[in-house]
C-alpha cells in the first residue's frame, strides 16, 4: 500500500497548469477507470482510515501540499474527489469555483492544548504565553474557545504570539519559550516523553456553534458529481467502510501506521488510535456527519472567527450523498 506524495513545488506547479488541462470531461469519459483522489497534504497518523478508504475504492491517490491545488486538480480534470481542509473547500465555493462538499472526513481537529506544569486547568492561563500556527487556525481556535468558555475577560489576560507549525512549538515548549499551545496528539505525546506537561483540553471541551466546525472535508466538482453521482456514492462508501473498520480493529490500522509511517514511535500508537477511538475522529454509520442543522452552527462560527464574513450557502453540500452514505435514517 503506497502513495504518491507531491511537494509543494510540484502543487504550485498544479495551480499554473489549471488552465492548460482538457478540462474536467474528461474525468467523465471512463467509468471503469481508477477514480483520481487528491489529499491537500501529506500523510500522518491521521489520514492513514482516509487512505485505506480511498484504496479500498480502488483509487489512485495523490498527495499535495495546499488546499489550492486541490481545487485547481479538481476543475481542470486533474482530479476527480479531494479531501482538504473544510474551511478552505467553502471559501472556494463562495467565491465562485464549482467546489460540491460530499461527505466529512475528520470530524474534528486533531489539536490538544497542552501547558507548562504549573498551569493545571485553563483558568490558570492568565498572564501565560500561548502560541498558535496562525490567525484563524485551529491552534488560535482552540486555546481562545477555552479560555472564553471559562471567563468573560480570561482571553485578553493571555499573551498571544504566532509560531508556525506543531514540532516549533512544541519545541518552544521543551525550551519554556512558551507556556501553552495547541499541538497535534501526537507531539503532546512527545512533549510528555521529554518531560511533566499537562493536557489542559480538545476540540471535544468546546461547546456551543464551536463544536460544530469539522476539520476536513471530501469535495469534488458538481459538475463531475453530476455525471459521477454513482461513483461518487460508491467511493464514499468504501470510505466509510474504513472508517467502521478503524473503529472495530486497532490491529489492522496499526500495521498501516507502522507500514506507511515507520518513523512514527511504536509505543505512541495504541494512546494515538484510543485519542482518534474515544473523540470519534471519524464519521460512524448511521449518523449523519454533516446535516442542515450542524452546518448552520459551523457557518456561525466560521464567522465569528472571520474564516469568512456572508453565510455558506448550504447548497454547496450535497446532504442526499451524505445520507445515502452514512446510512442515517
Amino acid at each position: 500500500m503506497k502513495f504518491t506524495r507531491i511537494g509543494a513545488v510540484v502543487a504550485v506547479a498544479a495551480l499554473a497548469l489549471a488552465g492548460c488541462s482538457s478540462g474536467s470531461e474528461g474525468s467523465q469519459d471512463n467509468s471503469t477507470a481508477p477514480l483520481k483522489v487528491a489529499f491537500a497534504s501529506d500523510l500522518d497518523p491521521a489520514d492513514i482510515a482516509d487512505y485505506l478508504g480511498a484504496q479500498k475504492a480502488g483509487a489512485e491517490i495523490t498527495a499535495l501540499n495546499e488546499d489550492s491545488a486541490v481545487v485547481a486538480g479538481l476543475q481542470n480534470g486533474n482530479f476527480d474527489i479531494g479531501n482538504m481542509d473544510g474551511a478552505s473547500a467553502i471559501k472556494a465555493a463562495q467565491s465562485g469555483i464549482d467546489v460540491k462538499i460530499v461527505y466529512v472526513s475528520q470530524v474534528i481537529p486533531e489539536f490538544v492544548l497542552v501547558a507548562q506544569s504549573q498551569y493545571q486547568n485553563i483558568g490558570d492561563l492568565a498572564g501565560a504565553r500561548v502560541a498558535y500556527h496562525g490567525p484563524g487556525s485551529p491552534t488560535e481556535t482552540l486555546p481562545r474557545e477555552l479560555a472564553r468558555q471559562t471567563g468573560p475577560d480570561l482571553e485578553n489576560q493571555i499573551n498571544w504570539s504566532v509560531l508556525p507549525e506543531s514540532p516549533n512549538r512544541a519545541a518552544a515548549m521543551l525550551g519554556q519559550q512558551i507556556d501553552a499551545t495547541a499541538l497535534e496528539f501526537g507531539d503532546v505525546l512527545t512533549l510528555q516523553d521529554e518531560g511533566e506537561f499537562t493536557v489542559l483540553g480538545d476540540w471535544s471541551d468546546l461547546k456551543g456553534d464551536s463544536a460544530s466546525a469539522f476539520n476536513t472535508v471530501w469535495v469534488t466538482s458538481g459538475t463531475f458529481l453530476e455525471s459521477n453521482r454513482d461513483r461518487v456514492v460508491d467511493f464514499l462508501t468504501n470510505v466509510q467502510t474504513a472508517y467502521d473498520e478503524f473503529y472495530q480493529d486497532e490491529a489492522a490500522w496499526t500495521a498501516a501506521v507502522k507500514e506507511q509511517l515507520p518513523d512514527v514511535r511504536e509505543d505512541f500508537l495504541p494512546q494515538i488510535y484510543q485519542y482518534y477511538s474515544e473523540a470519534s475522529f471519524y464519521p460512524k454509520a448511521g449518523t449523519a456527519p454533516l446535516s442542515a442543522e450542524s452546518w448552520a452552527g459551523m457557518d456561525a462560527f466560521f464567522q465569528s472567527l472571520g474564516e469568512y464574513n456572508q453565510p455558506a450557502d448550504p447548497s454547496m453540500v450535497d446532504f442526499d450523498v451524505i445520507n445515502e452514505v452514512s446510512g442515517a435514517k
